[in-house]
């Protein structure tokens, strides 16, 4: 539980931060997309949720949204918090550093 307190603690900042960055009278698909992320980030259970909630993540380049500079380099900042994550949770402890 302590990984999936940590995890939400260091992605609710940059995630709020984009979703707070959206016009309501723009295209709502963004907004729901973040916002669905932000649902689920607050329903996570184990492990595999949050595996889950980076592939989500992952997909954002494929979704097809525009974003303004400022929207850009929102989503830019919270993808890399979340690359962070899983591959600090992808290192093998079996190599000392």
């Amino acid at each position: 539980m302590e990984l999936l307190n940590s995890a939400r603690a260091q992605l609710l900042p940059p995630l709020e931060a984009v979703i707070d960055a959206f016009d309501e009278t723009a295209d709502p698909a963004p907004l729901a997309f973040f916002t669905l992320i932000l649902t689920n980030l607050h329903r996570l259970e184990d492990d595999g949720d949050l595996m889950g909630l980076f592939f989500e993540l992952s997909s954002t380049a494929f979704q097809g949204f525009v974003f303004n500079p400022e929207q850009a380099q929102l989503v830019d900042s919270l993808l890399a918090v979340a690359e962070n994550i899983a591959f600090a949770l992808s290192a093998s402890g079996d190599n000392p550093h």
